[in-house]
């Protein structure tokens, strides 16, 4: 029964120091410089389900899809909203408040990483407007997708080390 569980723990610490993908959205911009600290990085597959509202359970689960959909390792929140309004829906529609699930991912329960845009970047990662045509906003879109891609690649291992050698929070 033990080896269950250490294997367990061990599947939990390898997902956690290679997540499947990352959600990136914006958070609130502060200051007036070229660049903030303004986006929050988060590895959908290391939250547990089980201890997030409904309406952060149906963002990762959107998330998870479009992922998986798409093959990307950065996904920006952006994508998903510009997605269901391609449809003509909205995460409102379905009656998830997406800000609030934003927030809570955002709140430091979970694994997250916080990175610093600029402002074009910023506009880049939240802005869901649909871009029909757009192929220069389009290779623009993924340049930042792989600039993000590099930065939380770098950035996320020692991150996710320390979280694994702290051990479960009390």
């Amino acid at each position: 029964m033990e080896s269950h569980v250490g294997h367990a723990d061990a599947q939990a610490a390898a997902g956690l120091l290679k997540p499947a993908y990352w959600l990136v959205f914006g958070i609130e911009w502060h200051g007036d410089g070229a660049v903030a600290e303004a986006a929050a990085a988060v590895g959908p597959a290391v939250v547990p389900r089980d201890a997030v509202s409904g309406d952060t359970y149906q963002v990762l689960g959107c998330a998870d899809l479009f992922a998986r959909r798409h093959g990307l390792r950065v996904i920006f929140f952006s994508e998903l909203t510009r997605m269901f309004a391609a449809a003509g829906r909205s995460l409102a529609d379905l009656g998830v408040d997406w800000q609030s699930a934003l927030r809570e991912l955002s709140a430091g329960r979970f694994p997250a990483i916080y990175l610093s845009v600029s402002r074009r970047s910023y506009d880049l990662i939240c802005d869901p407007s649909p871009r029909p045509g757009a192929t220069e906003l389009s290779a623009e879109l993924e340049r930042l997708r792989r600039l993000t891609a590099d930065e939380i690649a770098e950035r996320w291992p020692e991150y996710a080390k320390r979280l694994v050698a702290a051990g479960p929070a009390a």
